[in-house]
């Protein structure tokens, strides 16, 4: 009999972690959607009580290029299943209010984006490239693991 209360005992905690876990990882998809819904980042600038528009980190569309006008849109050749690319994907979205005001980062499926790999000569996931507003191609590089990676890059 006290072999029984123990799986159960055993069951309900197992059940009760999954539950926790699965309504923590939840909320983070919810709080993620809403960045890569292409929502605009406002950052209060504590010195001044002034609001600054940061730049975006948004699921690639291609009228988006149209921001290129700068040459400051990244696109981002993310796999889901690429180690590196889930670091850099993490890093980005922790420093969502870091992004430079007019800094573009698009993530490109890499899986589903055969054309957008062949016209940049993308070999591999994990690949970045900057361009202009018709979606010339100005710099090229491979990794990274954060924000500065990308922003020192840029041409």
């Amino acid at each position: 009999m006290r072999n029984i209360y123990i799986a159960i005992f055993v069951v309900l905690v197992v059940a009760l972690l999954g539950y926790g876990i699965m309504r923590s990882n939840t909320s983070k998809d919810n709080e993620l959607n809403t960045v890569k819904n292409g929502e605009n980042n406002i950052v209060q600038d504590e010195n001044t009580n002034n609001s600054v528009k940061s730049g975006e980190y948004i699921n690639y569309d291609p009228t988006l290029l149209a921001r290129a006008d700068n040459g400051r849109v990244v696109l981002f050749f993310h796999a889901s299943w690429c180690p590196t690319c889930k670091v850099l994907d993490t890093a980005l979205n922790a420093s969502l209010t870091d992004i430079p005001e007019g800094l573009t980062i698009l993530k490109v499926d890499y899986d589903n984006s055969t054309e957008l790999k062949k016209k940049y000569g993308i070999a591999y996931q994990h690949t970045l490239v900057q361009v202009d507003s018709q979606g010339n191609e100005l710099a090229k590089w491979s990794g990274g693991s954060d924000l500065n990676s990308i922003v020192s890059r840029l041409k």
